[in-house]
């Protein structure tokens, strides 16, 4: 119940613009201290606009590591764009993959899907491509971030 109590607040939080995004990131970089973290919010998507956001937070990333270099960052999807990542959605969205993967392996950014959203979805989560975390519930992942003080940027998909 608790699960799904989170990923319904989430889910309503979640309606957000590429201008507040930016807000977000402008406002981080003008701090005089640095965030212990940030986690990047992925949800209501598809493949493609899920690559477009993954793009952008790689951008956000590299602006915020500039000024803020012992920054850490996570990124939690748990929408419908979660299934892009799939292991035989591989072919179908190359570009997202190989995206992923850069991500997590060359820039050291755990990424997250929501497994909890893929069991009521009918969907085995030992289907998600190795890559990626299969966390129990993605609102869940990114309230255990805030906690550690990770501050929540959500980003548009549509």
């Amino acid at each position: 119940m608790i699960r799904l109590l989170g990923f319904i607040f989430l889910f309503l939080l979640s309606s957000t613009t590429i201008a507040d995004e930016l807000e977000d990131v402008t406002k981080l970089l003008t701090q005089k201290s640095a965030p212990v973290g940030v986690v990047f919010e992925m949800v209501g998507g598809d493949g493609e606009s899920l690559n477009i956001a993954l793009r952008r937070t790689q951008a956000y990333v590299k602006r915020l590591r500039k000024v803020f270099p012992k920054t850490k960052f996570a990124i939690v999807t748990h929408g419908l764009e979660q299934f892009s990542l799939l292991e035989h959605n591989q072919e179908d969205n190359p570009d997202l993959h190989k995206r992923v993967e850069r991500i997590v392996k060359d820039e050291n950014i755990p990424l997250h899907v929501c497994g909890a959203f893929a069991e009521m979805s009918d969907v085995d989560t030992k289907d998600f491509i190795k890559t990626v975390d299969v966390s129990d519930s993605g609102p869940l992942q990114i309230q255990e971030y805030v906690e550690k003080g990770y501050v929540l940027i959500e980003m548009e998909l549509n």
